[in-house]
């Protein structure tokens, strides 16, 4: 029995390594296509980025004037005055100020020299690539979670297939066995075991079949579709796929979404340290600002236009927010970002020579697969053929359908099981469906 699915980029590693892409059916390509737009997630993860990139500007707003408006009243009581004598004992009250203050004006202040809004929009940037590492990161995760049921419906559908054929065996065996029953050349005994056999396929097929629908409910809630039509079952050869150890190794470093995410922790923790660090820097600010007002000598009641500008600087001394715990703490974040990065390397290091392995064990079981299934089907065709001439028992007869369905299975099993391994060494190395 031949290679049952579409098979991934089973592509040559030359192709595998220039490319970086891999090869999937236009059915699957939709699903994943279905599977961005459809589950919640990854609108979730776009909100994110979307509420980073806000940040971002909100960060650079910092480059940019601040102005307000000012309208108040205020009663002042005393009133400092200075009484002047006019003659004949007479003083005359002379103000400075008036007890009745009014004030509407508009003030502006433009940032010159600021260099803790730098530190702000490079972690605030650092922040936003992250985020959009972590959904490209997810709708790759996504990719895969969809590829792989797509294709365990397609194995379970062969696995079904076998088991009808199975199935349509025991029947025919069923029959024969009856009318030896009835000829009196077998015992009732031989034709209960065959029933038994027979009613646990029915159970097995049932399984499957339980096991393909809750398939097709997760790929449902995935991509948004209902039904089983939507999924062709297409059969494509399966091309031959040489690794090298090392070649992949450079690519999965290289484009491995979590890697690439360790780093970015690793940047946003840098500008952490830079940002607390300059948090004792001062800022020199031009104000400038013009309104009207009462007060100015010598009307003082009178509204008068006036205006000023000028140059300040901002100096702290003991800020609340403790500028070196911060630096402190952000640079601790550093280091454990620094070995979370190791971690996780050695981790995909351990994870790529795992699917090397699983893929080099499943190709051997493979290559003898098809020998199994053929020394299987011949056993149990002289099984058949001795088993009507009574050379041997039922037992034997039922012993060699069982060894040439496990065989069947076996063979698709192995051929799920090298598809599943390649897909995880593409999802390593941080290849998009």
């Amino acid at each position: 029995m031949r290679a049952l699915f579409f098979v991934f980029g089973f592509l040559f590693l030359q192709g595998f390594l220039a490319a970086q892409e891999v090869v999937v059916p236009a059915s699957l390509k939709q699903l994943v296509e279905l599977s961005y737009g459809k589950y919640p997630r990854v609108g979730e993860m776009a909100e994110i980025v979307s509420m980073n990139e806000v940040k971002v500007s909100m960060g650079k707003a910092g480059y940019l004037p601040v102005a307000g408006g000012d309208l108040s009243y205020r009663r002042q009581y005393p009133t400092p005055s200075i009484q002047f004598p006019e003659g004949q004992g007479k003083y005359m009250d002379v103000r400075f100020l008036p007890a009745d203050n009014y004030n509407a004006s508009v003030s502006i202040a433009q940032p010159l020299i600021d260099l803790r809004t730098p530190a702000t929009v490079n972690k605030a940037k650092s922040d936003l690539v992250t985020s959009k590492d972590n959904l490209e990161n997810f709708k790759i995760q996504l990719a895969y979670q969809v590829a792989q049921i797509y294709y365990s419906i397609i194995f379970l559908n062969k696995s079904l297939l076998v088991q009808q054929d199975q199935i349509r065996l025991l029947q025919s065996t069923l029959q024969q066995i009856g009318v030896k029953v009835n000829n009196g050349d077998a015992l009732i005994y031989d034709l209960v075991s065959t029933q038994v056999k027979y009613t646990n396929a029915e159970n097995f097929y049932t399984d499957l079949t339980t096991q393909l629908d809750k398939q097709y409910n997760m790929l449902d809630m995935l991509t948004g579709k209902s039904g089983t039509a939507y999924l062709t079952d297409t059969i494509v050869s399966q091309a031959t796929f040489k690794l090298a150890t090392d070649s992949i190794m450079t690519l999965a470093l290289k484009n491995n979404p979590e890697i690439r995410i360790a780093g970015d922790k690793i940047n946003a923790a840098s500008w952490d340290i830079v940002s607390a660090g300059r948090m004792h820097l001062p800022v020199m600010n031009l104000v400038a600002g013009l309104g009207f007002k009462n007060g100015f000598m010598p009307a003082i009641d009178a509204m008068t236009f006036n205006y000023y500008a000028g140059v300040g600087i901002s100096i702290p001394i003991l800020s609340a927010s403790r500028p070196g715990l911060q630096k402190k703490l952000a640079t601790i974040s550093y280091n454990a970002s620094k070995l979370a990065l190791e971690t996780q390397k050695a981790t995909l290091n351990k994870d790529v020579l795992n699917a090397l392995d699983d893929i080099q064990k499943n190709r051997k079981k493979l290559a003898s697969a098809d020998t199994l299934i053929r020394q299987a089907q011949l056993a149990m065709d002289l099984a058949n053929d001795r088993y009507k001439y009574g050379v041997i028992t039922n037992l034997d007869l039922l012993t060699s359908l069982t060894n040439f369905k496990d065989a069947q299975l076996s063979r698709l099993q192995f051929d799920y099981n090298l598809l599943l391994s390649r897909m995880e060494l593409c999802r390593l190395a941080g290849i998009k469906l």
